[in-house]
């Protein structure tokens, strides 16, 4: 194993070579060593944990959904299905949430009978209904 020590930025930076893979660490203190590369929620957004709750003026399960997706990168682009979705009543045990993957906090918003769909390329999000949720309707 080779160590290799570079001053970068205020930092000592530590390339660690084992075999054909190099690690990149930063000491960013006298004890602690960081890896230098993007976090997992930083490359896959809805995967970020938080914590939510949601004030007196969000009634609706399309505020919720809106408001859940501020700052997140993606955008809820509704089609035909989330006509339906948008209106429901926005449900009190779900005012307050987390610490929760966002992804698990919208289709808890939206609930069982809802499937996120997701289009990484363009960002964007929109739910359709679970087929055991039509048939359950017709019966």
């Amino acid at each position: 194993m080779k160590l290799r020590n570079i001053a970068c930025f205020g930092f000592a930076l530590m390339m660690t070579t084992c075999g054909s893979q190099a690690a990149e660490e930063v000491k960013t203190d006298r004890y602690t060593l960081t890896k230098v590369e993007p976090q997992g929620d930083q490359r896959q957004p809805l995967t970020s944990i938080l914590t939510m709750n949601f004030g007196i003026d969000v009634r609706t399960v399309g505020e919720a959904i809106t408001e859940t997706l501020n700052g997140s990168g993606y955008r809820w682009e509704q089609h035909v299905d989330d006509q339906a979705l948008t209106a429901l009543p926005l449900p009190s045990v779900v005012r307050n949430m987390g610490p929760i993957r966002l992804k698990d906090a919208l289709e808890t918003i939206a609930g069982p009978a809802w499937t996120l769909e997701v289009d990484d390329l363009h960002r964007t999000i929109w739910f359709s209904v679970k087929p055991s949720a039509t048939t359950s309707l017709t019966h």
